[in-house]
């Protein structure tokens, strides 16, 4: 019997997995409890914490073959799960959740090919400066991880505040983040 160690970089998956549901539970069925300031707060911890994973894993020197892949559906898991509550309470458009699972299955299929094929973790099969700077770096990572947040609080903010306004907001704030998200998908094709 294979004993497996318990890492604490995958304990902080397990619960922002686990934090995000149940965020999204509590949302579809009362979306003005938490409040405007909490609410957001919340929603900012949850996407910081996929930030958390990875430092802990490198600060506790616990990186593994399952831990990208492990932290990768925790990220999809937390993408879409935090839309489905605001298309069930009719406030998205179901296009950006439809993309955002499909676009998932896809990316999560190919990279696993990728992993079978060469042993290359998720983020070390780019080809190329580019296209690893496209999928790798942190600038890029950054940059998409605060459009998503930027997205899903605008769409949170439309619980409180309908606006057209805000949703003009909400709407450029979802171009960009599947534009992003399109660019940072592409190297996994390649």
């Amino acid at each position: 019997m294979i004993k497996r160690k318990v890492r604490i970089s995958d304990l902080v998956t397990t619960s922002r997995i686990l934090f995000v549901s149940l965020f999204a539970l509590v949302l579809s069925s009362h979306p003005r409890l938490f409040g405007l300031p909490l609410g957001l707060f919340i929603i900012i911890v949850i996407f910081l914490t996929d930030t958390l994973d990875g430092i802990v894993a490198r600060k506790l020197r616990e990186e593994s073959k399952f831990e990208p892949f492990y932290d990768i559906v925790g990220d999809r898991i937390a993408e879409i799960t935090m839309i489905i509550p605001f298309v069930y309470l009719g406030i998205v458009n179901p296009i950006p959740l439809l993309y955002f699972v499909v676009k998932g299955f896809l990316v999560g299929y190919q990279r696993l090919q990728g992993f079978v094929g060469s042993g290359n973790q998720p983020f070390d099969q780019a080809k190329g400066r580019l296209l690893t700077f496209i999928l790798k770096s942190p600038l890029m990572r950054q940059v998409y991880s605060i459009s998503k947040i930027s997205m899903i609080c605008l769409f949170y903010v439309l619980i409180f505040k309908d606006s057209n306004d805000i949703r003009i907001l909400s709407g450029a704030a979802t171009f960009i983040t599947i534009f992003l998200s399109l660019v940072r998908t592409v190297p996994v094709f390649l």
